[in-house]
């Protein structure tokens, strides 16, 4: 169940109908288990060299919690670890340019760009596995 206190609940019932309506992607995410989990999979993300799958983004802008109650706590960056996030960045941009041209294959936007930052989120961190529903 969501904390309420924490997320704004109408916020994410929006995004669970948006992502109804979603016909390619082949994603349905759990946004119960992603907002119970969010900070604590940002931070090992992020301290991993490794950034949150885009559509993730959305559902970070429904924390309505104090800023300072964020439970994350980063380490000081190695220079491997910056390299690696700033190569992900720069994918994704290059990623997000070629699919906000509205001629892109929708298929392809959700195959190789936001489906697949999800699949390799869970490849990456299988802990997090519950972050999607799936049928098994």
């Amino acid at each position: 169940m969501i904390n309420e206190k924490e997320w704004d609940i109408t916020y994410i019932n929006n995004l669970k109908e948006v992502d109804k309506h979603i016909k390619e992607s082949k994603v349905t995410l759990n946004y119960e288990y992603i907002t119970e989990k969010y900070f604590e999979m940002y931070e090992v993300a992020l301290n991993a060299g490794t950034i949150m799958p885009y559509r993730f983004n959305a559902i970070g802008l429904a924390y309505i919690g104090h800023d300072h109650d964020r439970p994350t706590k980063f380490n000081n960056f190695d220079p491997k670890t910056k390299e690696r996030l700033q190569k992900s960045y720069a994918k994704r941009n290059e990623l997000q340019f070629k699919y906000a041209n509205p001629d892109s294959d929708p298929i392809g936007r959700y195959e190789e760009f936001l489906d697949k930052e999800i699949f390799d989120f869970i490849e990456e961190f299988p802990q997090y596995k519950n972050i999607i529903i799936t049928d098994e």
